[in-house]
């Protein structure tokens, strides 16, 4: 038997490129109407065609990569795939390389009997892909919260994967909580944090109704040394239907913040060229800002904005457009 010690490191090989390894476990996490099906779908027509996802390699030779796609979401009906699957182009000479399984197929009652039925499709499959989407709706546990029952579900279910041969990637759906962390999304995982632990790489994706984006993000235990982790970036939908990156939340927070505040500022100048003389009061009162807020306004103004008065009581500043001129 082979000493603990002496056992080699494997090379690590990717699905796609830096994010999702060949012979590893992600999950795709999201609320509701987040993307997550979009995502899978688009990840699905990359490994059968052989194409760039998210503008990554799919390290596969063009036009042989198989898909095992579980399919248990009821709401979505399978013609939906169909037709999701050809505008991503999918053509009919492909779609033998996509085992597309649903509620309908898999008979089995018993998780048991589930992890039965599984294994012989996968085998008979030889896929390089396997997607279960959601996660639990085929998992049984009896408690989604409960840390132990959701680590012997998700570990049943990998092991029973591997026993069968299996070495290829395993990318599952899962539910993200209404309530969102405000220290660490990966926290918005829907049920126990059994499931984060479970997976080598965690993808969450985020619909951000307030600046009218998606957002992809992800969380790895094995990473690239160029690519690292994906920070939380705007992601797109192209004419074809294809997702590819956009700018990084980060920035794109930024420039929201720098737009807000030239648009103030013209606000402000444009007041201040109507009202003569207005008193800090008044300009609090009429645009809605704090004081604090104002005083940097003021500051950024000070071109196009002078103040009069030695600010103090009974002799307040008062503002003035100089010259009538206009901020550019």
């Amino acid at each position: 038997m082979q000493n603990w010690f002496d056992l080699p490191e494997p090379k690590l090989q990717w699905l796609v490129d830096g994010l999702i390894p060949a012979d590893g476990h992600t999950a795709v996490v999201g609320k509701p109407k987040s993307g997550k099906s979009t995502f899978i779908r688009n990840l699905i027509a990359s490994v059968v065609k052989g194409c760039k996802f998210l503008g990554r390699s799919v390290d596969l030779p063009e036009n042989t990569g198989r898909v095992f796609y579980l399919h248990l979401d009821r709401k979505d009906q399978d013609w939906r795939v169909a037709r999701d699957l050809r505008e991503l182009g999918i053509k009919k000479d492909d779609s033998s390389r996509i085992i597309l399984r649903t509620a309908a197929h898999m008979t089995a009652s018993t998780f048991e009997d589930r992890l039965v039925w599984l294994r012989k499709e996968v085998v008979d499959a030889k896929p390089n892909l396997v997607v279960i989407d959601l996660l639990w709706q085929f998992v049984r546990a009896k408690n989604s919260n409960d840390y132990n029952a959701v680590l012997d579900g998700i570990n049943t279910l990998q092991d029973a994967l591997r026993a069968s041969g299996y070495r290829g990637a395993l990318v599952v759906a899962i539910h993200g909580r209404k309530a969102v962390s405000t220290t660490d999304q990966f926290d918005d995982i829907l049920g126990s944090t059994g499931q984060r632990g479970s997976f080598s790489t965690i993808i969450m994706l985020t619909n951000r109704r307030n600046e009218g984006v998606y957002t992809i993000s992800s969380d790895q235990t094995e990473r690239d040394d160029a690519l690292g982790e994906i920070p939380e970036t705007v992601i797109t939908r192209n004419p074809d239907s294809t997702l590819q990156l956009g700018q990084s939340v980060k920035d794109l927070l930024k420039h929201e913040k720098h737009s807000k505040f030239e648009s103030d500022l013209q606000r402000f100048i444009q007041f201040v060229e109507n009202h003569p003389g207005v008193e800090m009061d008044a300009l609090m009162q009429s645009l809605g800002m704090s004081k604090k807020y104002l005083l940097q306004i003021v500051t950024e103004a000070k071109a196009f904005v002078r103040r009069d008065g030695s600010g103090i009581k009974g002799d307040p500043y008062k503002y003035f457009v100089i010259g009538g001129g206009k901020h550019e």
